[in-house]
């Protein structure tokens, strides 16, 4: 699957919004994993913190996702990090193809 991307929010490291839409199709949701990963785009693409979730955990609505750093923890400035996301879910047999 091609990686998605969303616009940079810049100059906005605080409090940044992104209001963008992605649609996957998950050929097998009882192996697949969704990473959501944060980049400093004014440092040349520099890791922030990033987040996998098994597909199969994923639930309808509003999330909070929990962010960790390049070393898997969350602490320090990671304590609190998350990202929102409202998740909603189009099963196959539900969509009109």
């Amino acid at each position: 699957m091609k990686d998605k991307h969303t616009d940079t929010a810049n100059n906005n490291g605080g409090n940044p919004i992104w209001n963008k839409d992605f649609k996957f199709k998950v050929q097998n949701p009882d192996v697949a994993m969704l990473q959501l990963t944060v980049l400093d785009k004014d440092v040349s693409d520099d890791f922030i913190a990033s987040s996998s979730i098994p597909v199969s955990c994923i639930r309808e609505g509003y999330r909070g996702v929990k962010l960790f750093d390049e070393n898997n923890t969350r602490s320090g400035p990671f304590e609190c990090a998350s990202l929102l996301i409202d998740v909603k879910i189009k099963k196959v047999e539900d969509a009109k193809m």
